[in-house]
């Protein structure tokens, strides 16, 4: 009998190939090295799995990736993979953490006939439930609440030019809206299930979600869909669907896309058309998708573009000096429970280490601040709350001198408003933005640090302040803004 073979696992240090970011060299950290590994061998075991199988016309393989890429990163023993000193890539660890996500898609075999009675029950409440079919130029699908109050603005410049606009809830947030208004919101509909299809039962999760845009896009046929972000398999199979029935796609962008390893959902995106907020987000999209077209739009979330003179007026007031705190979801492996807790922490020690200072802390909607806390820590005065869905990011970004994150897009969004962005580094987890103060530099001309340890937050931002930082004004990230860049978006939509 052979001696048992050794596991296949190597280890990174924790150390930069070139610590100096100025250089403007690409480096290559150890977290980056593991997420590249995760995401190559994620799709050649959905390959090893699914090959050329499809459903409906859609490939299996692509979808399965998308749609068990966050499931593997957020599972507890990746998570210690990357939280360990020195990162280990631990490969039969990693397979067998991939292919038991790629299990959970499944239904079990003696599940298969209640499957398909409950999958052939809610096609035909669909069809006999459904709403007469209205004409819809624009196609909205949300799947996250928040996305709501970023395409206001955009919903109606597209109405008042009497365009038909209509939403489609996901799952996820349909148990937070109200989808009973028809006029506001598509009907959903479901395409009869291909139970003979061994797709079915192999990702049945995967099929279902199929059944549901092929035959709501099918029966209301939109003749444009308009979707956020795009990385989800969700949204992937909306796109896909959208081709079918000769809807034009269009993807607008969120957040952060200029990272070197994009997760899945921002590869091969099946948009016609990606509209991004400025040139600097061009090469990665370019990268990683070389079939779609890219328009310039800006950003329709933020105010309308200042000047270099509002800029220095800001920096040069002798009011409180404000740091904007903005909380960040959940992001496992990055970013997990005690992470958050970690950065409140910092947070309220901020404030009582700078009580000459207004602290302002921003909720985010996957994570709301409970009023407990905010009683708990009522007796510090130049605290502030700021809720996501109360307070605009205008609101919370106007007047502020610095904001701190953790990774958030919103320290890039504070550039905007000549806002200094800092990260907070929660964790031995290193990141692309703790590396890229090169860009900060190049943008703002100066040469403050950008990365704090929770610690020492208080004593860096009065660090920043004695250097006396110079105003800045740039286009370099956002080509418009505000009602410019929702102008930019309905015009790129027709």
């Amino acid at each position: 009998m052979s001696e048992p073979r050794s596991p296949r696992f190597f280890t990174f240090r924790s150390r930069l190939t070139n610590p100096d970011p100025i250089a403007g060299a690409v480096t290559r950290s150890s977290s980056r090295m593991l997420h590249e590994f995760i995401i190559s061998k994620t799709a050649e075991l959905t390959e090893q799995r699914f090959g050329d199988l499809s459903y409906k016309g859609f490939a299996m393989k692509p979808i399965i990736e998308h749609k068990v890429y966050w499931q593997i990163m957020s599972d507890p023993e990746i998570e210690e993979l990357f939280r360990e000193d020195p990162i280990r890539v631990d490969e039969p660890r990693i397979v067998r953490v991939i292919n038991r996500k790629i299990d959970l898609l499944g239904t079990p075999p003696l599940m298969y006939p209640l499957r398909i009675v409950k999958d052939v029950g809610y096609w035909l409440m669909s069809v006999l439930k459904s709403s007469p079919r209205q004409p819809t130029d624009v196609v909205i699908p949300i799947n996250q609440k928040k996305y709501f109050p970023y395409l206001q603005k955009v919903e109606q410049e597209l109405r008042d030019t009497g365009t038909s606009v209509r939403y489609y809830a996901y799952d996820k947030c349909r148990r937070d809206v109200d989808v009973s208004d028809t006029r506001r919101f598509m009907r959903e509909r479901r395409d009869f299930p291909a139970f003979w299809n061994q797709c079915y039962f192999r990702a049945d999760t995967v099929c279902r979600a199929i059944d549901k845009i092929l035959g709501t896009w099918g029966y209301h046929l939109p003749q444009k869909t308009f979707v956020v972000e795009g990385d989800t398999s969700i949204l992937h199979i909306t796109g896909l669907a959208s081709r079918m029935i000769g809807s034009k796609s269009f993807c607008l962008q969120w957040g952060f896309v200029g990272t070197p390893v994009p997760k899945t959902g921002w590869r091969n995106m099946p948009f016609d058309r990606f509209l991004a907020w400025g040139e600097f987000f061009r090469e990665s999209v370019e990268d990683y998708n070389p079939d779609i077209q890219i328009r310039m739009v800006g950003h329709p979330g933020l105010e309308e573009r200042g000047t270099e003179s509002d800029s220095a007026a800001r920096l040069s007031s002798e009011s409180p000096r404000i740091i904007l705190f903005a909380v960040q979801k959940i992001m496992r492996p990055f970013i997990n429970q005690d992470d958050l807790e970690r950065f409140m922490e910092a947070a309220i020690q901020t404030a009582r280490d700078l009580p000459d200072y207004q602290i302002r802390i921003r909720s985010h909607p996957n994570y709301p601040i409970p009023e407990d806390v905010k009683e708990q820590y009522a007796d510090i005065p130049n605290i502030e709350w700021h809720d996501y869905f109360r307070s605009t990011l205008d609101e919370s970004l106007r007047n502020a001198h610095m904001c701190v994150t953790i990774s958030s897009t919103l320290a890039l969004e504070a550039l905007h408003y000549g806002v200094i962005p800092l990260y907070l580094k929660i964790n031995t987890i290193e990141l692309y933005l703790h590396r890229i103060g090169h860009l900060f530099r190049k943008i703002t001309g100066n040469q403050y640090p950008h990365v704090a340890e929770p610690g020492s937050v208080a004593s860096l931002i009065k660090k920043i302040d004695s250097m006396k930082p110079k105003p800045f004004y740039t286009q370099h990230l956002f080509s418009d803004t505000g009602d410019s860049a929702v102008q930019n978006i309905v015009s790129a939509l027709k």
